[in-house]
């Protein structure tokens, strides 16, 4: 049996990261493990000037580190956490960019497993039904990300 640790830092891995190539299967599975409210606002940020294929395009890709994961609330297979991650912007030989420090920011996250298979084959990539609520990021101030 996967553990909560597994599906959030999964879903954060997924919503955070970039690389051109996988950009459209990152893309698909937010949707797939996002409720409705919470895809579309995914969707707007990523569709907008904003958004990492229009920023980032062919030649940068983001990288994401998951760094710990805090529980603020957990009963009845849902829940409430936050995953602290480091962001690091790479070229697109995946080098770090000298030009951009990683940035630590913090996502909290409220999820579920009532999130059932929209369509065939959903089940093999979501087999817990694992759905995210509500997304929130905040950037950490004052962290140095071993600089």
């Amino acid at each position: 049996m996967f553990s909560v640790s597994f599906w959030l830092s999964t879903y954060v891995r997924f919503r955070e990261s970039y690389n051109f190539s996988s950009h459209d299967a990152e893309f698909g599975m937010v949707e797939l493990m996002s409720y409705g409210e919470t895809f579309t606002e995914y969707r707007n940020f990523q569709l907008s000037s904003k958004g990492y294929l229009e920023v980032l395009g062919t030649n940068r890709q983001i990288r994401t580190d998951i760094n710990n994961i805090n529980f603020l609330e957990r009963k009845d297979r849902e829940g409430t956490a936050q995953v602290r991650i480091t962001k690091t912007v790479l070229d697109r030989n995946g080098t770090p960019d000298p030009q951009l420090a990683p940035v630590t920011w913090v996502a909290t996250v409220t999820y579920d497993y009532k999130n059932p298979a929209k369509k065939a084959g959903d089940q093999w990539l979501n087999p817990r039904g694992f759905g995210v609520k509500a997304y929130t990021m905040t950037q950490e101030v004052g962290v140095s990300n071993g600089k």
